[in-house]
């Protein structure tokens, strides 16, 4: 079957293959069928966010990918740019104010000076002329900072990894926190935001609800030598995000298949796909 021009015309040529001699089935065979109409689906808006400081906040915009568009072997890096959407207006309304995000590169939106607090309500809209129009409201999380935080390199026998040990001070309330590991190589904004190498590990304070914490892990199956620099971020989310991450790690879905159609993961963003949140981050880099 094989698709033929933006109007969704298909040719269908059905081929009778029965080789079984003597039955004289060749003269019935019937020719190409043509059908017509066939609708399109119009690859929908998705949304990454991050907040870089207490007043920049980051907004990346890609569009989803049909059946034929990628493969598990497609370079996540390259594939960034070629579906990132580059032609939309963004704005970020919080405390009656609306920001206007400038666009940067590869489908990334930076808006300047937004002040940001913990409890802070922000409403983000975004209209691209191919797209369509999204729009997503989220509240700004109370950050949480690492204690102590060491990183050493781990020989497993075959592969290093990062062994990641750290304290955190837990808020007396219901906290999930999201930590990543991930190379720390200056790069394209969007490249970091989207995270396709990063390690993520979730958690969640239900046994140490406002006390001191401390743990160990390692980045497998992420692999690090040592002298490498890497970012280790801890982050307070919100509840629907984390369950959201959590799916995602638990079925190991790659930037591939979550951008994938059809999605059927959990997302806030009305009319679109993905996770509008706002977080901020305690980014630490650190030499194995």
């Amino acid at each position: 079957m094989c698709a033929g021009g933006r109007n969704g015309r298909v040719r269908l040529a059905l081929l009778l293959m029965i080789f079984a001699s003597g039955f004289g089935f060749y003269a019935c065979m019937p020719e190409p069928l043509e059908v017509e109409n066939i609708p399109v689906i119009r690859p929908q808006i998705v949304v990454s966010s991050q907040i870089l400081s207490d007043t920049l906040v980051v907004v990346a915009l890609t569009k989803t990918l049909g059946a034929l568009d990628a493969g598990k072997r497609s370079d996540p890096y390259d594939l960034i740019a070629e579906i990132a959407i580059n032609d939309a207006f963004v704005t970020i309304t919080t405390k009656g104010v609306t920001y206007e995000l400038k666009h940067l590169q590869d489908g990334a939106y930076q808006g300047f000076y937004i002040p940001l607090a913990a409890g802070d309500e922000c409403h983000l809209s975004v209209k691209s002329a191919a797209f369509g129009e999204v729009s997503a409201t989220t509240v700004v999380q109370q950050p949480v900072y690492f204690d102590t935080l060491k990183a050493e390199t781990y020989y497993n026998g075959f592969d290093e990894f990062a062994q990641v040990s750290y304290m955190l001070t837990d808020p007396p309330s219901t906290n999930y926190y999201m930590i990543n590991v991930q190379g720390a190589k200056k790069d394209v904004v969007i490249k970091n935001i989207m995270n396709p190498d990063a390690y993520i590990k979730l958690l969640e304070d239900g046994e140490f609800n406002g006390l001191v914490f401390s743990d160990v892990f390692n980045s497998a199956p992420y692999k690090f030598e040592e002298g490498d620099s890497i970012a280790i971020s801890l982050a307070n989310v919100s509840k629907d995000y984390y369950d959201f991450l959590k799916l995602r790690v638990v079925n190991r879905l790659g930037l591939v298949e979550y951008l994938s159609e059809p999605i059927d993961y959990p997302s806030n963003v009305r009319g679109g796909r993905g996770f509008f949140n706002l977080h901020i981050p305690d980014v630490r880099v650190v030499v194995l």
